[in-house]
């Protein structure tokens, strides 16, 4: 894992996507990182999003003995969980420390019943949680669906369309943080900081789909002091993955 000051990208993806011809591989994805200085990178695996999630984790997992860089994150798809906290607890146990779930990616909605499921047998591992909510209404149905979560649950695609309504539940609920990559506003970032702290947004490019330069020189660029600078680039995130207890 990178040191405090170093620079860990919390929204990354490898492999095939069915409706985008990149170039998703490992090698584009540690080439882009390297030439932005990006030591670390938490990756998520198409095919764990896509198609099954036992084979997807198990390429995240793959990657990342491939190259120490890269942090795999862990993948459920509600509509096919028919599990247990067990099931989960295997998963975990594999050498997950945080999962993530894109609803509007496998077609289901963030309050629903089986979402509420995996959240539930989750909280029992007391792991972290990245969850996407870019349309508005969905961090609000995150909030309710996580208001008893017992570790930080990470709303991602928040944009100036759900900044304020992501706010105004974050002072309400102290586990929820933002991740930046559709944060594109001037002032965005220091308005977080001031109204509930720079220790509660994290850094994320979605790269390789995005540009990891843009959503990096939006954090560089902005009135964050530097110690809150270093904090959203890869302290914030570091702490909350050595906060999960070894498997």
């Amino acid at each position: 894992m990178a040191t405090e000051s170093q620079i860990i990208d919390a929204n990354t993806m490898i492999g095939l996507h069915p409706t985008h011809k990149l170039d998703m591989s490992i090698e584009r994805l540690v080439a882009e990182m390297d030439k932005h200085g990006i030591a670390a990178g938490l990756i998520l695996s198409t095919i764990g999003l896509y198609h099954s999630w036992a084979e997807g984790n198990a390429a995240g997992l793959e990657a990342a003995k491939t190259n120490k860089r890269l942090v795999p994150v862990g993948t459920v798809n509600p509509l096919k969980y028919f599990g247990s906290a067990g099931d989960l607890q295997a998963i975990r146990a594999a050498g997950f420390r945080i999962f993530k779930f894109c609803p509007a990616d496998q077609g289901w909605e963030v309050g629903s019943a089986a979402f509420r499921a995996v959240l539930r047998d989750l909280a029992s591992l007391k792991v972290p949680v990245m969850l996407d909510t870019p349309q508005p209404g969905e961090p609000s149905k995150a909030s309710q669906a996580a208001a008893d979560y017992p570790a930080p649950v990470v709303l991602c695609s928040i944009s100036l369309d759900t900044l304020a309504e992501a706010l105004e539940l974050m002072v309400d609920l102290p586990q929820l943080m933002i991740e930046t990559h559709e944060l594109h506003v001037p002032g965005a970032l220091k308005l977080i900081a001031d109204r509930v702290g720079a220790d509660r947004i994290v850094f994320g490019s979605g790269a390789p789909r995005r540009s990891i330069a843009s959503s990096l020189h939006y954090v560089l660029n902005s009135e964050l002091s530097e110690e809150d600078k270093q904090k959203v680039l890869g302290g914030n995130i570091r702490r909350i993955l050595e906060a999960v207890q070894v498997a």
